[in-house]
């Protein structure tokens, strides 16, 4: 497949699209986060529902989804409220087409319509998430994790 010969579409999440959310990332992932999965997304949805969370689509199938929410200015130093991505994924055999980076510039652009910056934690060392979302235009932040 390519970019020009697939039309891919980002809509608004909806209730209804769950199930296919939770099986790219069940493509994604495996068995790895299938036990916790099933419960977060959806408790992401009723919590979060209202949030700018996007699928994209192909033809009729969803292949790829973005999940985030605002959160106030306390949290994690920030002086401001914030958007957060929280999970995003594009099924396997549509990656490298754009979609990631469509549904990345869909979030920001919500979010960023209501005066918020948008952020992300990626695990240092994953160079590719960590080259995905410079390619986006992130630069990495002051916050920095300590673990014991």
């Amino acid at each position: 497949m390519s970019t020009s010969a697939t039309k891919v579409k980002i809509r608004k999440m909806t209730e209804a699209d769950l199930q296919r959310v939770r099986e790219v990332d069940h493509k994604l992932v495996g068995p790895y986060r299938s036990v916790s999965w099933p419960l977060r997304v959806d408790a992401h949805w009723w919590v979060y529902r209202g949030m700018p969370n996007f699928v994209a689509e192909v033809g009729n199938e969803i292949v790829g989804f973005i999940l985030g929410d605002i959160r106030g200015g306390t949290q994690y130093g920030a002086e401001q409220a914030g958007a957060w991505i929280d999970m995003m994924g594009v099924a396997p055999e549509y990656q490298n087409m754009g979609i990631g980076r469509e549904l990345v510039d869909a979030f920001c652009k919500a979010c960023h319509s209501q005066g918020v910056k948008v952020r992300i934690f990626v695990v240092g060392d994953d160079k590719r998430l960590v080259k995905f979302f410079e390619s986006c235009g992130f630069s990495q932040g002051n916050l920095v994790s300590y673990e014991k």
